[in-house]
This record gives structure tokens, C-alpha cells and sequence, in this order.
């Protein structure tokens, strides 16, 4: 702990001087391992809540919640102090605390164990950079998270949704066959390449190969991934492109500060789709759509390695989970089917 007499220091000041040693942490995030600044945005209010809770517990456990954005505005109205920490002299007692009243607040598995690992890999590189000599995190517990497998789209499922969006361009013309075909396009794109759905509304018309069949995709941490496409995603593409401005850099240009279609806007094209098809808005999302991919293709034989580069995970074991989902289906059927279950004996 470093003395500073009688100084006061406010909360914007101690985050300052911490974050100051954070962002030489996240510079080396992003330039040796690629991590995206979505990532690092997210690792920087995780060590925020951290800095917080430090500076001053009481306030943070009557403002912090584990369903609602937290306010720092507030922060120095109870205490003021005469000292500050600096994020190395943090001690393994009070990163325990931390955890601790994360898991009374009823933050999810998943999100401790991110931050777990987000101040796990902050130590190491201390460590490593000869700041620190032991990683507090190696005396505390993690926790062990229920591994969720997600509800995925059957096959039926998905076909009654390309037959429908196919069907709304049959019937319409002029405009309305525009903004048909292009919810046509999105749905497509979506469910025959896995993508992300912040790789779909920035995909630029310089990623179609439309001739060879593949697109290119910046994906997470800016890293590049090929995908190919069928014959039957290239002619809605093709047939979607005549609608688009000769200028635009976007496959599906807006009229936005970003100049693409936002999130919000498919969003509300699938929202529309499930209350017209009669399947759970809940199931059916970009997301969604990515999982179904991912899992029928596995169904229909797909190497595992090959789903992996597909979906442009960095990890196998991300990919894995497929693998559960395949599994619990094969346990599932063989209790309907097999002659020595309960109700076919």
C-alpha cells in the first residue's frame, strides 16, 4: 500500500492511475493475441467493478447489481480516503471478498469465471513483466460453471423459415420485393455460414467471391476466416446485389452514421419472422441461426476441426459443445427407441 499523507484522493483519480497499468495489460491483449476491443471493453469494466469494490465496499454493495449497468457517479459520497491502491497491492483477502459478494449478488457462473480468468491473465503478465512475484489468484477458488447446452433450431424449424422468406418474394414486387429479398439474404447468409451477426452487418461487397463460391469474413480480433457458400446462398446474394447502390461498400448498406444495417434492425426482421411462423422469437435469433448451422452440419458428418475454423473460434473446446449437443440428441433417442426403455418394454 502507498502512503500519501493527508491527500485526499477521489475515485476518479484512484481509477485513473489504475487504469493506466490495465491498459499496458490490454495492449498486449490485443496486439499479441488478437483479442477483440469488444473483449477488452468488457475486460475493462470487469477490472472497474474490481477497482470499485477495493476503493470502497460499502458503496458497492449497495449499488452494484448483477442486473442492471453500474452507476459510478455516486461512488465517493460515503467514504473518502487518505490512501490509495494500486491494483499490484490488492490483496489476495480482498479479491476473495470480491468473488464472494459477486456470488451473494447472484452474478452469473459465467461472468465470474471471466473475470476470474480476465484477473488471472492481468497477474500473470505482471509476473511476467516482473511487477509482481506471486498471482493472488492462485489462492482462490473458481468457480465450476454448469456447462448450458443451447436449444437449437431443428432442421424442419429452419426450412419453415427459408420457405417462408422465400415465399414473401414471390408475392410482392417493386419495394416491397426489395425489403422481402433482403430479409431473404439475411436469414440465408446467416443459417449457411455460422457467422456472427456483427460479421454479417459489416460485411463489405469486397468479401463476396461470389464466382469461386466463398467469402471472406473479419472475424473477432480482427483475424480472417474463409467460408464457402452454396449455390443456392450465391443466387440469393447475386439476386439481392441489384438492389444494392452501385457506391456502397456494405452488402447491406444504411442510411446510418455506420453506413450498414445495425443489429436492432435484424433483430426486429426475425422478431417479425417468429410471430408470423409461429416459432419462439426466443429461438429464433442471429445466434440461433449460428448454432443451427453449426449443429446440422455436424449432424450430417462435419469434422469438428472444420466447424471450428467455420465458426472462427479460437478454441476447440468452444467448438465442443456441438459435440454435447449431438450426444445428449443420441441419449435422448435411444431412450424413445430402445426395447429396454421404460413404456417400450
Amino acid at each position: 500500500m502507498k502512503e500519501f499523507g493527508d491527500e485526499i484522493i477521489n475515485w476518479e483519480k484512484y481509477w485513473s492511475n489504475n487504469i493506466e497499468r490495465f491498459d499496458i495489460f490490454f495492449n498486449h491483449l490485443y496486439m499479441a493475441r488478437g483479442l477483440s476491443k469488444n473483449s477488452i471493453t468488457s475486460y475493462r469494466d470487469d477490472f472497474k467493478s474490481l477497482c470499485s469494490f477495493i476503493w470502497n465496499k460499502e458503496w458497492f454493495k449497495e449499488s452494484v447489481h448483477s442486473n442492471k449497468k453500474t452507476n459510478y457517479s455516486g461512488i465517493d459520497s460515503l467514504l473518502k480516503y487518505s490512501k490509495i491502491y494500486y491494483v499490484e497491492d490488492f490483496s489476495i483477502n480482498e479479491i476473495r471478498e470480491y468473488f464472494i459478494e459477486l456470488r451473494l449478488k447472484s452474478f452469473k457462473e459465467s461472468t465470474i469465471n471471466r473475470r476470474f480468468s480476465a484477473f488471472n491473465q492481468f497477474f500473470l503478465f505482471e509476473i511476467n513483466e516482473l511487477r509482481l512475484q506471486e498471482n493472488p489468484m492462485d489462492f482462490i477458488e473458481r468457480v465450476v460453471s454448469k456447462r448450458i447446452l443451447p436449444d437449437v433450431l431443428t432442421e424442419d424449424e429452419v426450412e419453415v423459415i427459408l420457405n417462408f422468406t422465400n415465399d414473401l418474394i414471390k408475392e410482392k414486387s417493386g419495394q416491397q420485393k426489395k425489403k422481402h429479398l433482403r430479409t431473404s439474404c439475411i436469414v440465408e447468409i446467416l443459417y449457411a455460414t455460422g457467422m456472427r451477426v456483427s460479421e454479417l452487418i459489416t460485411l463489405k461487397i469486397s468479401d463476396l467471391r461470389l464466382q469461386r463460391r466463398i467469402l471472406n469474413v473479419i472475424g473477432k480480433g480482427d483475424k480472417q476466416r474463409i467460408i464457402p457458400l452454396t449455390d443456392r446462398t450465391v443466387d440469393i446474394i447475386n439476386s439481392w446485389m441489384c438492389y444494392v447502390p452501385e457506391h456502397s461498400v456494405f452488402l447491406f448498406p444504411s442510411y446510418g452514421m455506420s453506413g450498414h444495417i445495425t443489429r436492432d434492425s435484424i433483430n426486429k426482421i426475425l422478431l417479425n419472422i417468429s410471430s408470423k411462423t409461429n416459432i419462439d422469437r426466443k429461438r429464433l435469433t442471429p445466434h440461433k441461426l449460428r448454432h443451427a448451422f453449426a449443429t446440422h452440419i455436424m449432424n450430417r458428418g462435419a469434422d469438428l476441426r472444420v466447424v471450428q475454423e467455420l465458426l472462427g473460434h479460437s478454441s476447440i473446446s468452444t467448438t465442443e459443445i456441438y459435440t454435447h449437443i449431438l450426444d445428449a440428441r443420441l441419449v435422448e433417442s435411444l431412450k424413445k427407441s430402445h426395447p429396454l426403455s421404460k413404456g417400450n418394454t
